[in-house]
């Protein structure tokens, strides 16, 4: 597991560039869209003339590292956060200045330090999880986007058969950078052998936007959980649910739900193993319990806290 924290010693660059030369792409235009997205995510709405700014600074940060449209120079080291605030210093305009001010404190304010060094992190385990439980909820759709932008950095190097599982996924649809970010990696994946998971509890905010709603309508697979009175009208449009399959969703146990792929719908019951439950629980009497072993033994639920949706 890796902990993404401020006292975490893992660190990932959102700058660095992937180093596959891809025959009519441009890598570095690549990353300086997604840098535009994630920008908006960390500074919040950007003018035309902002993001004009915006667009030149980055352009010239890359270049202060020798690094340009060439291939040949894309193998430099990428620069930092702080390069591009300096950069954004430097210009001459005085809206460039108050971009500059709202990364500040990404640089030298509360939040330095977590988005501002080299990443050193090496993916080669079988299965690798991202922990972002300790960050403030406001810095958890920015962690996302930068976590899920090196993965696909890391997975277009080396294309091989892998999943991408992306828990609490309405965080990223808060911000129409971060659900456009993820309905791409979603729509490109299969080109690269990569298989997208997305899970959410709060199933309205992730149909809150169209990217939301093609990321579930285009998925080969999906399971619907018990859901509330308040969500349920929309799933039904979404989902064509009949009559029938709505009043099962408001009044289903837990691990039970329904079952889509393709135009198959079919009415599921998850049950784990004590072993399983024992990995999956959240629940807070369970985590006392885990500290007595005898307690998953004679418990006698057999079945996981499973979220309220999941898609």
């Amino acid at each position: 597991m890796v902990e993404f924290s401020f006292n975490s010693p893992v660190k990932i660059n959102p700058f660095d560039l992937s180093g596959i030369i891809t025959e009519g792409e441009n890598e570095l235009g690549v990353k300086i869209l997604s840098l535009h997205g994630l920008m908006r995510v960390v500074m919040g709405e950007l003018s035309p003339m902002e993001d004009a700014l915006l667009d030149r600074a980055l352009v010239l940060t890359y270049k202060q590292k020798g690094i340009t449209p060439d291939p040949s120079t894309q193998k430099n080291d990428p620069p930092l956060i702080e390069d591009l605030y300096k950069t954004l210093l430097g210009m001459e305009e005085e809206t460039s200045k108050r971009l500059a001010e709202r990364l500040e404190k990404f640089v030298k304010g509360s939040l330095a330090g977590i988005f501002n060094q080299k990443s050193n992190l090496d993916l080669k385990n079988p299965l690798t999880v991202f922990n972002i439980k300790e960050l403030e909820a406001e810095l958890r759709p920015i962690a996302m986007f930068i976590i899920l932008d090196f993965i696909w950095t890391k997975i277009k190097r080396v294309v091989k058969k892998r999943i991408l599982v992306v828990d609490e996924a309405w965080y990223m649809m808060k911000h129409p950078d971060s659900a456009t970010f993820l309905y791409s990696i979603a729509k490109r994946a299969r080109k690269y052998y990569l298989g997208v998971t997305t899970i959410t509890q709060d199933v309205e905010d992730f149909l809150s936007t169209d990217y939301g709603k093609a990321i579930i309508t285009n998925s080969s697979l999906q399971i619907l959980l018990k859901q509330s009175p308040a969500a349920i009208d929309k799933l039904t449009q979404v989902f064509y649910l009949s009559s029938g399959e709505k009043h099962y969703l408001l009044s289903t146990g837990v691990g039970e739900g329904l079952f889509f792929a393709g135009t198959s719908h079919a009415a599921i019951q998850i049950i784990a193993s004590p072993e399983e439950y024992q990995l999956a629980t959240t629940k807070p009497q369970d985590a006392e319990g885990k500290r007595d072993k005898s307690f998953f033994e004679n418990s006698s639920v057999a079945s996981p806290d499973t979220p309220h949706t999941g898609v």
